[in-house]
């Protein structure tokens, strides 16, 4: 109760008006008397003597007033929440409390921001997947099913295609879309899916999340943005940029069931596992090269090798 500042102004205004009346009263009751005098040509009898007594007496307790309240006030028992309120109530003490008041007030709205955010997306998420799942439906009854929320290849890989969402928004950037711009969240949604074993790693989320904290761009995704997001799910990363250690790194990293995020030239495309020794890649930009196996110099003459990074539970 005494830290609302609402409570503390209402009480230091009766301060001040207390204050005030102590000075006012004293000073009327003063010139009333003095008035008195003049009018009754300093004609006084023991009887008015008398008034002009309890006058002063009357202006001197008045004027006592707040003096006696402290007093009352400094020597209660603290546990007396309304009279420590009002000795709480100061200018300082209504500043700092408001100040506080409006902090917590900005951080609730910020949670709340944040919550309803969390609550748009996740609406949004489940109204794709619907979407998703009447477009799958209804291939699948004309005899045309498609990969539309993903699939699980021999290696126990989540696999996923960015030409499979083409009516999805990359991060409301002009009319860029996850088919055109979202090689990079798509290669993480299959990261996220395959190694924490969670199907609610889509496209569709791993976009959003990105594109919400800043990376993404008209030019497509931050390298950096998607080993901190990578990270932020609880995964171990090792970003590399250049292909100097490469080979090693792929063959090591791969027979040690982990996955790589490669980076090549102006596109992002995930290195799942080893197959008869060769590479099995996700290039989610492409189904025909996903179905192929590649050896080490085969795998950099599609597209050579820019940066990646090792990810690992």
């Amino acid at each position: 109760m005494c830290e609302n500042s609402s409570i503390l102004s209402m009480l230091l205004l009766i301060k001040n008006l207390l204050n005030l009346l102590t000075i006012i009263v004293p000073i009327v009751l003063i010139l009333y008397t003095m008035l008195d005098l003049i009018k009754n040509q300093i004609d006084v009898d023991k009887k008015y003597l008398k008034v002009i007594g309890k006058r002063f007496i009357y202006a001197i307790l008045i004027f006592l007033v707040p003096t006696i309240i402290n007093l009352i006030v400094n020597n209660i028992d603290e546990g007396n929440k309304y009279l420590t309120c009002y000795k709480e109530a100061t200018t300082e003490n209504i500043k700092y409390y408001r100040a506080r008041e409006e902090a917590e007030k900005k951080k609730e709205e910020e949670t709340n921001n944040i919550a309803k955010e969390k609550a748009d997306a996740e609406r949004k998420q489940i109204e794709n997947i619907r979407r998703i799942l009447g477009e799958k439906n209804k291939q699948e009854k004309e005899g045309n099913p498609g990969s539309f929320i993903g699939s699980i290849n021999q290696g126990n890989t989540c696999i996923y295609y960015q030409s499979d969402y083409r009516a999805y928004s990359y991060g409301g950037i002009g009319k860029a879309t996850i088919a055109s711009h979202g090689c990079g969240p798509t290669s993480c949604a299959v990261i996220l899916c395959t190694m924490l074993k969670d199907p609610k790693y889509t496209p569709i989320l791993t976009t959003n999340e990105i594109c919400r904290s800043g990376g993404c761009t008209s030019g497509g995704t931050y390298f950096e943005s998607l080993n901190k997001y990578l990270k932020s799910k609880g995964l171990n990363t090792r970003l590399v940029y250049g292909s100097k250690t490469a080979k090693s790194d792929f063959y090591n990293a791969l027979s040690n069931n982990q996955m790589i995020l490669i980076y090549v030239n102006g596109h992002f495309h995930v290195l799942s596992g080893l197959q008869d020794g060769k590479i099995r890649i996700v290039e989610v930009g492409s189904k025909a090269k996903s179905q192929k196996l590649y050896t080490y110099e085969e795998l950099i003459a599609l597209r050579g090798i820019k940066g990646y990074i090792v990810v690992s539970r």
